[in-house]
């Protein structure tokens, strides 16, 4: 990773004045259509950088770049000390130069596996409101939620009625391609979460359409940053399509990082990288982003979970009991508590993956990585009613309307669990 950097752009390309000016669909289409297109990749290639296409093979070069357009950044490889500097030099100030860093997932705790779907089937609570908002036809229809996760095993019987958009983003991003094929998952833990929100029997939005990019391995649950804003630029081409303009945007995303990993000058410049990202999707294309607060218990958050722009997601238990793993603690950028809510993360059954016989496995896992897509699909619940809330205006309303948990600790379970209440749909 150590001959790579991400190049982010510092500064919006709409004022605050234009974005208010603007409903979400105009803004994302004013957006899509101002991708940048000029003079950094032209100077880059003046230097000796070849330029090469996330779609396509990449040629045997030493020295490349990519162009992340709707993110307005770049990923560049530079084995040469002088002439990565030379790049760097050329970007600033105008973009922020940050290292590749390493990212992981929470470790799960693992429970009883199923041979097949369990005679029991799991109901969500009835203080979760998802019986209500499905017996009032609310399922999360035209709703997108993205997963960033190990993959999808697209051929499940949980999931294989549905089309996923899928994309398996490649361990080296500037050499390899990204590839769009039917979804698989050699872990289970994407497939558990995409389980969640939308299976037909254990789903809390089953009607939404999924999209997954596959960015974590499955032998560490770790990742690399360059995988990440490759995928969340995948995410925002969707806007090219006029269909998605106006369409409630959801991103579940269980991976962090820790100041534990790296020296503090480089945290810094990531954190500050990638809540410039998180931003961009809030503010500029109103999209809403989950994150898990981590199983490290309490006084520990993972960024971007403290991130101003996400809403940070803890765990319960069926009894409403926030469990010794889930993560708390106060943001170091807000100074709020964290976790923003929780959603219920212990003993969640949901679909795994298939054996070599093909018949479709089911797993109970416990962590925070599951209450956040338990809170994705509530929040796609609330997006598929009335008026089609999305971004801020959606968190909101998850905030307003969760359940307090009063015997939780003080900080430990934020404004409550999340949950779907009919009474304050327009």
């Amino acid at each position: 990773m150590n001959e790579k950097l991400i190049a982010v752009r510092r500064q919006p390309r709409m004022s605050d004045t234009e974005k208010e000016q603007c409903t979400t669909e105009e803004k994302r289409a004013a957006l899509v259509a101002a991708t940048p297109t000029a003079t950094p990749p032209e100077r880059l290639a003046d230097l000796g950088f070849t330029h090469v296409q996330i779609t396509e093979e990449a040629p045997a070069e030493t020295h490349t770049f990519e162009v992340l357009p709707y993110l307005d950044a770049y990923v560049i490889k530079a084995e040469n000390p002088r002439l990565r500097q030379r790049a760097i030099e050329l970007l600033e100030p105008a973009y922020l130069i940050l290292p590749n860093m390493e990212m992981g997932t929470p470790t799960p705790v693992h429970g009883r596996q199923y041979g097949r779907r369990p005679p029991t089937r799991q109901e969500w609570p009835e203080e979760s409101g998802v019986s209500v908002a499905h017996d009032l036809g609310y399922k999360g229809q035209d709703v997108l939620v993205f997963v960033l996760d190990t993959g999808v095993d697209a051929d499940h019987l949980e999931l294989r009625h549905k089309v996923i958009d899928f994309r398996y983003v490649p361990l080296d991003t500037v050499d390899g391609k990204l590839r769009d094929c039917r979804g698989f998952d050699v872990d289970g833990h994407g497939t558990h979460v995409a389980g969640v929100i939308a299976s037909p029997n254990f789903g809390v939005a089953p009607e939404v359409d999924l999209m997954v990019a596959a960015v974590l391995e499955s032998e560490t649950l770790k990742t690399s940053l360059e995988r990440v804003v490759v995928a969340l630029d995948w995410l925002l081409s969707q806007f090219e399509h006029e269909e998605n303009l106006q369409k409630p945007v959801i991103i579940n995303m269980s991976l962090g990082f820790s100041h534990r990993t790296m020296s503090k000058r480089e945290f810094r410049k990531v954190r500050v990288g990638l809540q410039t990202m998180l931003d961009t999707l809030c503010e500029d294309f109103s999209v809403l982003t989950l994150t898990a607060v981590g199983n490290e218990g309490i006084g520990n958050v993972r960024a971007p979970a403290y991130f101003a722009n996400t809403i940070s997601v803890g765990a319960v238990d069926f009894d409403l009991n926030v469990p010794d793993f889930s993560g708390s603690g106060v943001s170091p950028i807000t100074k709020e508590k964290e976790p923003t809510l929780v959603g219920y993360g212990v003993d969640i059954v949901s679909s795994y993956e298939r054996d070599r016989h093909n018949r479709s496995l089911y797993q109970t896992l416990s962590g925070t990585s599951m209450a956040t897509p338990y809170v994705a699909g509530i929040a796609a619940l609330y997006a598929c009613c009335g008026n089609m809330v999305q971004g801020d205006v959606l968190a909101e309303r998850l905030r307003q309307n969760a359940l307090p948990i009063p015997n939780a600790r003080k900080g430990r379970a934020g404004a409550g669990l999340a949950r779907f209440v009919p009474e304050e749909m327009p």
